[in-house]
């Protein structure tokens, strides 16, 4: 059975070895004589098509030359007459030297010879009576000017009673007072010659002048017409002194007939003459041409499919012979033994297979024994793989287990840790009311800061955790750079001047704005680093110097920490940023430490895409380098002050400890909200459901109903509006963050609770009020879009906004009228954009959104539908204006006489 199923990949279907030879030799083949008649037809195409246009252009230059020769005979002899001396003859001697040239030349219809001055002094004719001695004056003709002006004049061709072209020729005499002798010549010749030109079979020539006028063709009906050819681009480039192509043009005739044309010039008189044959007739020979050689490569194809069957059937038959040995020698046959004699490549093949049978018939006793050894190997192999792989998942089971309950415990703690310093930094901030003097203020800000510092110590226990689950956020907001580095050095100069140190700190003027970023966590390095510096220098002193690189989107923020200390050997310059590790054993023993600080700080700087770097020698100190990108802050609002208040909020705290509630109750009326408090979560759902609230402020983790599931229950409740849920927690673990994200919390406040941050988490949904509270159906004032603006701008400029209001919309209110007057829908666009936003400046929204709606409409609308636009804005605005006039006039009237 096994053998049977080996065979079955050695078999070859019976001649597919001669049909891929025959195919090839065929394919070889016709490739080849198909290369060689394609490059014949291409070449010998272009030479005929060359050939042809030569033809062509040899037989309209003759036309030209015929054309050229016969102007320029009649010229010879109209010059002739024009040289007779004028005071050797009289008129009579001019008229019968006229009427023999007449007699001469047939082509002449006309003779007139004026003197000088360019009176006419004779004309003889074959159309009318002879005139002598009229003095016509003709000096303002085309023909008098011309010749005088040249040799000869040459005037545009014209049809004699539409049915004979004619032309104007004159010539100048000579002498003192030259003649001038002006022939009218019969262009018949032309036509004549024009009839004669044989263009093949069906061709045709035809002449076109300086003008594009056709003058001459086979048919006489579209020069009778004076056809205007001069818009063709192949006249216009003859007419512009552009000679043909080398190969002619192919274009449509009259006929609409595709043709292969050429023209020439006619010397002197700058006329076109154009020679045309059809391309049916014109390309004839090159495609007999190509049939014959179609006719010839399908011969040739033939006789070589008849020799590559003979060469095939030669080549197959040994091959299929060597498959059908091999195929028995595969199946197990390895006493079978090919005879092939060709006397060639195959028959070497055939003796190469005879030695391989023989090699396999060897090496076939030793084969299964060395398989069934192989086999006992993988299997022990096998078995002690699986062993470790046991091993290996019980011990991440035990790991697992054992980093779940540090994480338990460490959240836990946390959580006990930050809840007495949340107390003690709410009363902090509280202390600030506007009331202390500046030496206080910086002492607050001091204790404030060494509070934030008591925190970053708590939060050390979970940061390297953190750091290593790569779990760590970044908690970014708005801060002062110049406070923040200012207080940092102010909590550190005691330590410094305690060692006898000196302490110096060099603030860039740049660094005295406001930015963007993780002011904890940028604080805790700064502090990491001059704590260093200071423990690590004995004597001599420390130096902190920053400043601010502008970005375009960012600033970039450099701080340099240097110090005159014991130094770093340069082999350790990388290793102290790496965990648990100092520069020697010794090090550890006389300063201390863990060997930590470097490696969270480093990692917190590239956490916020920064770097922090070391340049020391040993005793010479040490050179610590911090560079973080900062944002650009939103407002500009600096640390330890508070932004305006916006729209007051009834926000619902609900937490478990006393000490929590005073404090966040405290800062919510700071900030100008109403607070209402839950000390527990059932509490909290009656309160809500009670009451209506804006925002509920709730502690995670507490008894009997903790955060998650208080939030739950609120949620389900009837409410609308449905109200904003902000979780209050220490805990920062990913277990924590997952459940609160699963329950559709997204918004976090850590403890202990600042003041910015519970402010900017509050407030984070400015547009709320506007889904919170609609407009009446129809309404034509948001009060609360006007309340906030009186409360952001104040009322004096409230009432300038008015009266400017009140002024702007008059005038663009006529604007509007005008504009549907004239029926200009455009300009009644514009203005009804201009009265919709100047509208929505103190919240007139019915006038906005109908300004709005106009603006789009307004290509579109009738003159009628515009005129009752105009008529409605204007309605809308007073009534819009009255109501904003009764909302305001009791604010801003002047208070009455008590």
């Amino acid at each position: 059975m096994n053998e049977q199923v080996d065979q079955e990949p050695l078999r070859t279907p019976p001649g597919r070895l001669f049909r891929k030879y025959l195919y090839s030799i065929v394919a070889l083949a016709f490739a080849a004589l198909a290369i060689n008649t394609s490059f014949d037809v291409w070449f010998s195409y272009h030479e005929q098509k060359q050939l042809l246009a030569a033809t062509q252009r040899e037989q309209a230059a003759s036309a030209a030359i015929q054309i050229g020769q016969f102007i320029s005979q009649i010229e010879t002899q109209v010059r002739w007459l024009s040289h007779l001396p004028p005071e050797l003859s009289t008129n009579e001697d001019v008229r019968l030297n006229a009427i023999r040239l007449l007699r001469l030349s047939p082509a002449i219809a006309e003779l007139t010879e004026l003197d000088s001055n360019g009176r006419e002094q004779v004309r003889v004719s074959r159309r009318v009576a002879d005139r002598i001695g009229s003095n016509i004056d003709q000096s303002s003709s085309a023909a008098f000017r011309g010749a005088n002006e040249g040799r000869a004049y040459y005037g545009p061709v014209y049809f004699f009673g539409d049915t004979e072209p004619f032309m104007t020729l004159a010539t100048r005499g000579s002498g003192s007072s030259p003649n001038v002798v002006i022939a009218e010549v019969n262009l018949r010749f032309i036509w004549d010659l024009v009839a004669g030109i044989r263009v093949g079979n069906t061709g045709k020539a035809y002449v076109v002048d300086r003008l594009g006028v056709l003058i001459a063709h086979p048919d006489l009906w579209p020069a009778l017409r004076r056809s205007d050819l001069s818009g063709h681009p192949d006249v216009r480039a003859g007419l512009d002194g552009v000679g043909p192509p080398s190969g002619g043009l192919i274009k449509e005739d009259f006929a609409g007939q595709r043709v292969l044309s050429t023209y020439a010039t006619v010397p002197s008189l700058g006329w076109l003459v154009f020679v045309e044959l059809p391309l049916s007739e014109a390309y004839a020979p090159i495609y007999a041409s190509i049939g014959r050689s179609t006719f010839l490569l399908i011969v040739l194809l033939a006789s070589a499919t008849l020799v590559s069957l003979w060469l095939s059937r030669r080549m197959a038959v040994p091959i299929q012979m060597l498959t059908q040995g091999a195929r028995r020698i595969g199946s197990g046959d390895l006493g079978q033994r090919l005879a092939i004699k060709t006397g060639d490549e195959l028959e070497a093949l055939g003796d190469q297979f005879n030695r391989m049978a023989a090699h396999l018939r060897e090496s076939y006793a030793t084969l299964e024994r060395k398989v069934i050894e192989r086999t006992s190997e993988l299997e022990k192999a096998r078995d002690h793989a699986l062993a470790e792989h046991d091993a290996a998942e019980r011990a991440r089971s035990v790991a697992v287990a054992a980093n779940e309950t540090k994480s338990r415990f460490l959240a836990v703690v946390s959580h006990e840790l930050r809840t007495p310093l949340n107390g003690v930094m709410g009363v902090l901030q509280l202390l600030d009311d506007g009331r202390l003097s500046e030496v206080q203020r910086r002492h607050l800000a001091t204790a404030a800061a060494s509070g934030e510092t008591l925190i970053a110590l708590v939060d050390a226990i979970l940061e390297y955790a953190r750091l290593e689950a790569s779990t760590e956020a970044l908690e970014t907001r708005d801060f002062r750079l110049d406070q923040l580095i200012e207080t940092a050095a102010d909590l550190m100069r005691p330590q410094a001047f305690g060692k006898g140190l000196s302490f110096d700190l060099a603030c860039d003027p740049s660094v005295g704005t406001s930015v963007h970023g993780d002011p904890v966590r940028l604080n805790r390095i700064l502090l990491n680093l001059i704590g260093n510096a200071i423990k690590f220098t004995p004597s001599g002193g420390i130096s902190v110097h920053a400043a601010i690189e502008r970005r375009d989107d960012h600033a970039l923020l450099r701080a340099v920490v240097r110090d005159t200390g014991i130094g770093i050997a340069p082999d350790m310059h990388e290793r102290i940023f790496e965990d648990f590790v100092q520069a020697d054993d010794s090090i550890a023993r006389r300063f201390g430490g863990t060997g930590l600080g470097l490696a969270i700080a480093r990692r917190l700087t590239r956490l916020m895409r920064g770097d922090l770097t070391v340049e020391s020698t040993p005793g010479n100190g040490s050179v610590f380098t911090l560079v973080v990108p900062l944002g650009k802050a939103a407002g500009g609002i600096a640390q330890g002050t508070l932004p305006p208040q916006s729209r007051p909020l009834r926000v619902l705290l609900v937490d478990d400890d006393p000490i929590n509630c005073e404090v966040g109750e405290a800062i919510l009326t700071r900030l100008g909200h109403r607070a209402a408090i839950a000390s527990n979560g059932a509490a909290a759902v009656a309160l809500a459901g009670s009451q209506p609230f804006d925002v509920v402020l709730m502690d995670l983790h507490m008894p009997d109903m903790d955060g998650v599931e208080t939030a739950t229950r609120i949620r389900q409740l009837p409410l609308r509006p449905m109200p904003r849920i902000i979780v209050v927690t220490a805990d920062a673990s990913p277990s924590t963050r997952q459940r609160l994200a699963s329950a559709g919390i997204s918004k976090v406040v850590s403890k202990p609770i600042l003041i910015g941050a519970l402010r900017e988490a509050i407030e984070d949904e400015p547009a709320r009020g506007a889904t919170e509270a609609p407009l009446a159906s129809g309404a034509l004032i948001d009060r609360h879009f006007l309340d906030d603006q009186k409360a952001l701008l104040g009322i004096g400029q409230i009432t300038k906004l008015q009266h400017l209001l009140r002024e702007t919309s008059e005038t663009l209110i006529a604007d509007i009228v005008a504009a549907a007057a004239a029926g200009d829908a455009r300009q009644l666009a514009r203005s009804a954009h201009q009265l919709g936003s100047a509208a929505s400046a103190l919240g007139l929204i019915s006038l906005f959104e109908r300004c709005r709606e106009i603006e789009e409409a307004a290509p579109s609308m009738s003159p009628e539908a515009c005129r009752d636009a105009a008529r409605e804005l204007a309605a809308l605005r007073d009534a819009s204006i009255s109501a904003l006039d009764n909302l305001l006039t009791p604010q801003t009237a002047p208070p009455e006489n008590q």
